[in-house]
């Protein structure tokens, strides 16, 4: 009898992952505790809590600017294909990523469909 199956446990933690991953039908909103200002058209965002300071170049702080209420991600992007001019499907997957890295450091706060 083993306890721990490596193999087993790798493939329960990739479901678990790719389940709670953002999709475009995700509402995304900021989570409360940060101090912003912008500085050449960029948004320098500081976590109270953790004492951290993260920098969004442009079109990042344009989707941090959308996200100031909950809004679903498919939303965000109909908005920057058409300011920036970007094809959905690369929008989508730059969008999903960026989204993914902002959770990670607890930027945001993910809800699904209503």
């Amino acid at each position: 009898m083993h306890l721990f199956d490596p193999a087993k446990d790798e493939v329960q933690r990739r479901a678990v992952a790719k389940s709670d991953r953002i999709t475009l039908d995700t509402f995304v909103g900021r989570h409360d505790g940060f101090v912003e200002a912008e500085v050449n058209q960029e948004i320098v965002a500081l976590s109270i809590e953790r004492g951290t300071c993260y920098g969004l170049n442009r079109v990042g702080s344009r989707i941090w600017q959308l996200l100031s209420t909950p809004t679903r991600v498919a939303d965000v992007c109909a908005i920057l294909v058409d300011e920036y001019q970007v094809d959905s499907d690369t929008c989508g997957s730059q969008v999903l990523d960026l989204l993914e890295e902002l959770r990670a450091e607890g930027m945001i706060k993910t809800s699904e469909a209503k």
